[in-house]
């Protein structure tokens, strides 16, 4: 017959069967906090990753856009053109979209400016200029306004005559955002122009030749906006342009030109942007 454990030797066993139980919890709970902080790391690394990835995203250079020629505009006269015969008079306007006093001379002398146009008494030449982009905007908005002029200059003169209209009736002030992508799209449509037009602005087609070809040709013609030459003399610099119909009446008694002097004119004065 076997013999009875004693009383000791059942307390021992049952010591030593708590201590395997304690030890096989405490080794489930490393395991689970192991497994934890194996999440968190996971986790941590990804959000890390992410955050980079947003912050390389925000400081890493936008693309290079590619420069595009109009096929509306010639390459040796860089400039949105609507011409007369050779007799009329010739119409120079240099302006940024950004800036406050171009607007004013849009109010002022939109209409006359149309009239000539329309009837064929002058070849009206637009100067876009963006050098405001940088200086004004947050956003590069004369750039991006200036290439979706020509976007829509390349869908029909009119198209444009509309959208530049509503650009200015519209104009944000200076040092914000100035509108958005969406918005120009948007007058555009406003203004006729066809689905090829506004993915033209979408896509920014020709914000580069705004930049590149347009600024530095209505810079050498003059260095403040807003700034008008008739028949390549510049008129308007004692600030006779904000007196409504007398743009109209110099042009009419200018007399025929020779040609417009794009490059001869002299500096603009007068009446000039702030951000210049």
């Amino acid at each position: 017959m076997a013999e009875k454990p004693s009383a000791q030797d059942v307390r021992e066993a049952q010591r030593i069967e708590l201590r395997k139980q304690r030890e096989k919890e405490l080794s489930r709970q490393k395991r689970v906090r192991m497994a934890i902080i194996a999440a968190i790391v996971v986790v941590a690394l990804v959000l890390v990753a992410g955050i980079g990835l947003l912050i390389y995203k925000a400081n890493a250079p936008e693309p290079e856009l590619p420069l595009k020629q109009p096929t509306s505009i010639s390459k040796e006269e860089p400039v949105l053109s609507f011409k007369a015969d050779d007799t009329k008079p010739v119409v120079d306007v240099v302006f940024d979209y950004m800036c406050p006093f171009c607007g004013s001379f849009e109010q002022i002398n939109s209409s006359d400016l149309h009239e000539m146009i329309e009837s064929g008494d002058a070849t009206v030449n637009f100067h876009v200029r963006t050098f405001l982009s940088k200086k004004m905007s947050t956003t590069e908005y004369s750039a991006r306004a200036g290439g979706a002029a020509v976007c829509t200059f390349e869908d029909s003169p009119e198209v444009f005559l509309k959208f530049h209209e509503l650009l200015f009736a519209n104009q944000p002030a200076e040092g914000g955002p100035g509108l958005s992508d969406r918005e120009l799209v948007t007058y555009a449509k406003q203004a006729g122009a066809k689905d090829s037009t506004l993915s033209c602005i979408k896509d920014q087609k020709f914000r580069r030749y705004a930049t590149d070809v347009l600024e530095p040709a209505g810079a050498k013609l003059s260095p403040a906006t807003p700034a008008v030459f008739i028949n390549g003399k510049e008129w308007g610099a004692d600030g006779a342009w904000q007196q409504p119909g007398a743009l109209k009446e110099a042009v009419a008694s200018s007399g025929t030109p020779g040609a417009s002097d794009a490059g001869g004119a002299s500096d603009a004065g007068g009446a000039s942007d702030s951000g210049n």
